[in-house]
C-alpha cells in the first residue's frame, strides 16, 4: 500500500511539473488552480474527510456487532445519501461560480473571474464520483483491501498526465479542466470490480431515519468542522495571495501540493491502515492496544517525517529547480515558489502527527476533540498570516510559515488531549523520544544546508542540481541516522528487537 501511494504521489508531482511547465507562473496557472481548488474545498468542508471518518466506524459497529448484510444494508443507504447531498452541492456550486470566485479569490480582475468561473461549472459535477468514490474506499478497507483504494490516486493522476503529454495546452484551458473531471471519475469507476468481490452491490434507498445514518451525522458535523483546517488555510492563503500579483497563487499552491504529496505518502499510508483496526479495537473496548497502536503509529511517522522535513528545510530551492524548472518555470519562478516550500517544510510533522491523532479521535467515535483544536487551528493560521503579510512584509514565504505554524499548535492540542481520552498514550517517555527526534532532524538540517554550497563547484543543468542535492541529503540522511542512534531513539530499539525474532 506504500509504494502505490508513494506511486500516485509521485505521479501527482509529475502533473503539477507538467502543468507548471506549459503554463509557467502566468494567469492561466492561477485559474487552473483556483478552479481546481474550489470543488475541492466545497467537498472537504461538506463531505470529504467526514465520510471516511463517520463511515468505517459505524459500518464496522454493523460488522462486528450484527452481520455484513447490515452493514452492507447502511452502505447503501449511506452512499445515497452523499450522493445526494453532493449533486444538490455541484448544482449551487455551478450557479454560483461567479461569487464563489470572488470569495476565494478577491483579489482577481473581473475578466480572471469569468474565466475561473466558466472552467469551475465544467469541474463541479466531479464532486459526486468523488462522494461515492471515497465511500466506497471504505468499504474495501473495512474488508482488508487497500491497495485499490491507494491505487485510484495513481490512476487518476496518470490520465491527467497523458492528456498534458499528447495535448499540453491544444485544447486551451477548458481541455485541461475536462480531463481532470475525467480523472476524478475514474477513482470511483476501477472500484467497483473490487466492490463486487467484498460482495457489495448498490442498490439505492435513502432513510434517513436508520441507526446508521444518525449516528455518522452525530459524528459527522464535527468531523467536518475538524478537517476544514487543511481546506480553510488553503482559502485563507488564496485570498491573501490574490493580493500579490500574477502567479502567488499558484506559488503557493504548487509549494503547498509538494508539501502534501511528501506527508501524505507516508501518513495516508498510515492513517489508511490503522483506522480501521483503532475502530475495531475501540470496538472491542481493548484500550490498552488502542494506545499501543496510537503511540506506535505516531513514533515511526514522527521519524520519517521529521527527516523529510530537515530535508526539504535545507534544500527547498534546489528542489523546487528540480521538480518544477522546465518549459514556462523560470528561475525567477522557482525562487518565489522555494520561499514558499520552505516555510511550509516546518509544519510537516505538526501535520503528520495531527493525521494520525485525528484518527485517533475518529475511532472511538469523538469528533468534538478534533473539531475544537481544528477551530483554534484557522484562527492561529489567519491570525499568523495577517500579522507575517501585513506587519513583517513576509509576502507568500509568511503564508506558509502561518499555517506551519497552525500544524504544530493543532498538534500540541491533540497529543494533550488523546492522553486525557485515553490515559498512557503519550507517556513522558514518548515526548523526550519526540525531542530526540527533532534534535537529530535539526542537526540532519544544518548538515545538508552546509554541504549543499561547497559542491558549487559542480556546474550544469537540473542533472547536476539533482547530484548536488542528493549528495548533500545523503550526508544530511548518514547525520541523522547517527544521531538517533546515539540518542537511542526508540524506533531503533524496535529495529533491533525485530531483527531478533522479537
Amino acid at each position: 500500500m506504500a509504494v502505490i501511494t508513494f506511486m500516485a504521489k509521485v505521479m501527482g508531482l509529475l502533473r503539477e511539473t507538467l502543468i507548471a511547465s506549459v503554463y509557467g507562473r502566468t494567469d492561466a496557472a492561477d485559474i487552473i488552480s483556483t478552479s481546481t481548488q474550489i470543488p475541492l474545498l466545497f467537498f472537504d468542508m461538506t463531505l470529504g474527510v467526514a465520510i471516511l471518518s463517520t463511515f468505517v466506524p459505524v459500518f464496522n459497529k454493523f460488522l462486528e456487532r450484527d452481520s455484513k448484510e447490515r452493514a452492507m444494508d447502511f452502505a447503501n443507504n449511506f452512499m445515497t445519501a452523499v450522493i445526494t447531498f453532493a449533486t444538490a452541492g455541484a448544482v449551487l456550486g455551478m450557479i454560483f461560480a461567479e461569487p464563489l470566485v470572488r470569495l476565494m479569490a478577491p483579489g482577481y480582475s473581473p475578466e480572471k473571474v469569468a474565466q475561473t468561473a466558466k472552467l469551475l461549472r465544467i469541474l463541479f459535477p466531479s464532486i459526486v464520483f468523488t462522494a461515492a468514490a471515497f465511500t466506497s474506499v471504505g468499504i474495501l478497507q473495512s474488508f482488508g483491501e487497500f491497495n485499490i483504494p491507494a491505487l485510484i490516486s495513481a490512476v487518476s493522476n496518470l490520465i491527467m498526465i497523458l492528456y498534458l503529454i499528447a495535448a499540453g495546452n491544444k485544447f486551451g484551458l477548458t481541455g485541461v479542466i475536462v480531463s481532470m473531471l475525467i480523472a476524478w471519475a475514474s477513482q470511483l469507476f476501477i472500484q467497483i470490480p473490487a466492490l463486487f468481490k467484498k460482495g457489495f452491490r448498490y442498490r439505492p434507498r435513502l432513510n434517513l431515519k436508520d441507526e446508521g445514518i444518525r449516528d455518522a451525522v452525530r459524528l459527522a458535523i464535527p468531523v467536518l468542522i475538524s478537517s476544514w483546517v487543511q481546506p480553510l488555510c488553503v482559502a485563507i492563503n488564496t485570498a491573501f495571495g490574490s493580493f500579490m500579483g500574477n502567479g502567488a497563487v499558484i506559488a503557493l499552491n504548487w509549494a503547498n501540493k509538494l508539501y502534501i504529496i511528501m506527508v501524505g505518502v507516508f501518513a495516508y499510508a498510515v492513517t489508511n491502515f490503522i483506522f480501521p483496526k483503532l475502530s475495531r479495537l475501540n470496538a472491542g473496548d481493548n484500550n490498552e492496544g488502542f494506545s499501543e497502536t496510537t503511540r506506535t503509529s505516531l513514533g515511526w511517522i514522527i521519524i520519517i517525517i521529521a527527516l523529510i522535513s530537515a530535508l526539504f528545510v535545507a534544500l527547498s530551492e534546489p528542489i523546487i529547480k528540480i521538480v518544477f524548472e522546465y518549459g514556462q518555470f523560470s528561475a525567477d519562478d522557482t525562487s518565489v515558489t522555494a520561499n514558499a516550500l520552505f516555510f511550509y517544510s516546518f509544519g510537516m510533522v505538526g501535520y503528520a502527527i495531527c493525521e494520525i491523532l485525528n484518527k485517533s479521535f475518529y475511532a472511538i467515535r469523538d469528533g468534538k476533540t478534533p473539531m475544537f483544536a481544528s477551530i483554534f487551528g484557522i484562527a492561529v493560521n489567519f491570525g499568523a498570516a495577517f500579522i507575517l503579510v501585513n506587519s513583517v512584509k513576509m509576502g507568500i514565504g509568511g503564508l506558509a510559515l502561518a499555517s506551519a505554524i497552525s500544524s504544530w499548535m493543532m498538534a500540541i492540542v491533540l497529543l494533550f488531549m488523546i492522553n486525557k481520552r485515553k490515559g498512557g498514550t503519550i507517556p513522558l517517555s514518548f515526548v523526550i523520544n519526540m525531542t530526540k527526534i527533532i534534535v537529530a532532524a535539526i542537526l540532519c538540517g544544518a548538515v545538508t544546508y552546509a554541504i549543499y554550497p561547497l559542491l558549487d563547484f559542480l556546474e550544469g543543468g537540473n542533472i547536476i542540481t539533482s547530484i548536488r542535492a542528493g549528495i548533500s541529503a545523503l550526508a544530511g540522511l548518514l547525520v541523522y541516522l547517527l544521531s538517533a542512534f546515539v540518542l537511542r531513539v526508540d524506533e531503533f530499539k524496535q529495529i533491533r528487537r525485530f531483527k531478533n525474532g522479537n
